[in-house]
């Protein structure tokens, strides 16, 4: 519904106050209170009925009704003195006394409202908005809390350049509305919808979040993360941080679910993109060699788009690095650097794209070359796991000084359920190699062998590290595995992969594999 009073226009339709057509920012309960005002101006409405219609019955104090009053009186340029709109009834409550001009409004559901001109492209991505999280507390404080990690979630899933998210000022007006999911779907053209609520009980932050689909109104995902109160900043960066990789991981593996349900000949160049992503972090040759043609399809079909290049970067990194059966090793390393610049040139604020140029200089021998590539992914986005991991391990293999505890416990709490997970415990082991701690090098490398995907590398890391710890029966034993995948494999092969500079650790895991019986490509 529209309504004009004066200079102003109020759309309860699309949450927008405009004062002679240019939007006036308003916060969302400041928003409700008007609309609530307004929609009852025939009649004085009571501060309880205020408090139902706009806080939903929380225990709110005249302090706090009084300020957003206050607010709602400066939005519409009206004070409480003048009181020329909104009037104070005393020991009762209030009522709005201007004339308004009532219209209907474009409705979410008006096709007009929302064609876009012919000749614009649509925006392929994955779509979100972020409702403005509720509180089941008492102070405004709590308010402040929520407000704060609504916030904080939609600026770090702006980050994601491959998810659209609805800005910030859009997303709040939504506060206290009654629009349902597929009306948010019809409003912005939205897949998907994150709400939920904070609980604050006995010491103890709780956020609750359930991920919806728009268009089909079904929840697809709900999880929820605690934590203790008495660091309410620290709390709060790492329930952000963590809600932020959750997202992210079942966000992406949603949209390749949906990419699956797509007859090849009908993939856009985003949904190519995610099937790949799907495909790319199964580490092994077929599915790798399928993340390929479809990282090829994306950039093909959209030459600006940077993630794709990045994606195909990573893929082809991936046959350099394993060296699979029959990959031209030499053609791939060019490959992987090539997609990895172009990445670069079309958006040097992607943190992929950072990262896999910085993961490129592994490929030829200088690990070192890769750790300001891969502190700027970070640097872009905080919430990387997969970026804290490769600047760890560069950092371990260029400098054997270096220890990677610190990037290794970041990424492990920031994406516990990681397809990198393997290489996130393999910076323990190395770490502890470092520092001589056999027994923990051991436990963390056999630890990084055993996680799903772990490549054949992880193997004779294991191995390496069971030597080390003097269990030779389990060296053995992993050794043979690393045998049975890779018939010919021998220590080379490790530091190709991964490019240690001379110094103890190299030299540690050389001489434990050596002992071991395995040889070099020369000897």
């Amino acid at each position: 519904m529209i309504y004009r009073f004066e200079s102003y226009t109020l759309n309860t339709g699309t949450l927008a106050l405009l004062r002679e057509g240019e939007p006036v920012d308003v916060e969302p309960q400041v928003f409700a209170v008007l609309q609530a005002l307004i929609e009852n101006r025939d009649r004085a409405i009571s501060k309880e009925e205020l408090v139902a219609m706009v806080w939903r019955g929380r225990v709110v104090s005249d302090a706090a009704i009084s300020s957003r009053i206050k607010s709602a009186r400066q939005a519409v340029g009206d004070d409480g003195r003048q009181q020329r709109l909104i009037k104070t009834i005393h020991s009762f409550g209030f009522k709005f006394v201007a004339d308004v001009c009532q219209a209907q409004a474009l409705t979410p559901s008006s096709n007009e409202a929302l064609q876009e001109p012919a000749d614009q492209p649509r925006d392929r991505r994955a779509s979100l908005v972020v409702l403005p999280l509720e509180v089941h507390g008492k102070t405004r404080e709590d308010d402040v809390l929520a407000s704060g990690i609504t916030h904080d979630i939609i600026t770090s899933l702006s980050r994601l350049h491959w998810l659209k998210v609805i800005a910030r000022a859009s997303a709040f007006r939504l506060a206290n509305s009654q629009l349902g999911n597929e009306d948010l779907h019809r409003l912005f053209d939205i897949d998907y919808c994150l709400c939920g609520y904070v609980e604050l009980v006995t010491g103890r932050l709780r956020l609750h979040m359930q991920l919806i689909d728009a268009r089909a109104n079904t929840v697809l995902w709900a999880d929820s993360l605690a934590g203790s109160q008495d660091d309410l900043h620290g709390l709060r960066l790492s329930i952000v941080s963590k809600a932020i990789n959750l997202l992210e991981l079942k966000l992406s593996d949603l949209e390749a679910r949906r990419a699956q349900l797509t007859s090849p000949e009908n993939l856009d160049a985003w949904r190519s993109y995610h099937l790949a992503t799907s495909h790319l972090y199964r580490f092994n040759q077929a599915d790798n060699q399928i993340a390929v043609e479809l990282f090829n399809r994306a950039v093909q079909l959209e030459p600006g788009f940077a993630r794709g290049h990045a994606g195909l970067s990573a893929a082809e990194f991936q046959n350099a690095f394993n060296r699979y059966p029959g990959t031209d090793t030499a053609r791939s390393r060019k490959a992987a650097l090539s997609a990895a610049e172009k990445s670069i040139e079309l958006d040097q604020m992607d943190p992929l794209a950072n990262f896999v140029m910085g993961r490129c200089h592994w490929l030829s021998g200088d690990p070192g070359s890769s750790v300001g590539w891969l502190e700027r992914a970070i640097a872009l986005n905080p919430n990387y796991a997969q970026g804290y991991y490769a600047h760890g391990l560069a950092c371990l293999m260029a400098d054997d000084a270096m220890r990677g505890y610190d990037d290794a416990r970041a990424a492990e709490a920031l994406s516990p359920l990681d397809p990198f997970m393997y290489g996130f415990y393999g910076i323990r082991a190395f770490s502890h190699i470092a520092d001589g701690d056999d027994e923990n090098a051991r436990r963390w490398a056999e630890s990084a062998a055993r996680q799903p995907g772990a490549i054949v590398v992880m193997d004779l890391v294991a191995a390496a590290g069971c030597q080390l710890a003097g269990q030779q029966d389990s060296a053995l034993d992993w050794l043979q595995r690393a045998r049975q995948r890779k018939p010919d494999i021998d220590i080379d092969y490790l530091f190709q992969a991964l490019p240690f500079a001379e110094g103890s650790v190299r030299q540690r895991i050389q001489d434990a594999l050596s002992q071991l019986g395995l040889e070099h490509t020369n000897d």
